[in-house]
């Protein structure tokens, strides 16, 4: 990989931890990523990810999907928003 014209090669795990660096920095910079999905924007899927839960005791759920290029991605819903994505994910 180059960067301003500084090159280093990367293996797996180092990919892995500079693609979780750069998503902590990216979490917090202003402005924050669009809230809708930009038209023409293109992406890898993973279909039907490995995924794992665990549950809080104030009721939020943590759901991690394992992205093939992401690695684990955390989400963290709160009991009203699990309501929600069970809602749009079994709306026909």
């Amino acid at each position: 990989m180059t960067i301003a014209g500084h090159s280093v090669r990367l293996n797996p795990e180092s990919v892995s931890a500079l693609i979780e660096q750069l998503s902590n920095v990216r979490a917090s910079m202003s402005p924050e990523q669009p809230m809708g999905v930009v038209p023409g924007w293109q992406f890898a899927a993973t279909k039907n990810p490995v995924m794992a839960t665990q549950k809080y005791a104030n009721g939020d759920r943590l759901l991690l999907m394992r992205h093939g290029g992401h690695g684990w991605v955390p989400f963290k819903f709160s009991p009203n928003m699990v309501i929600e994505l069970y809602a749009m994910l079994t709306k026909k």
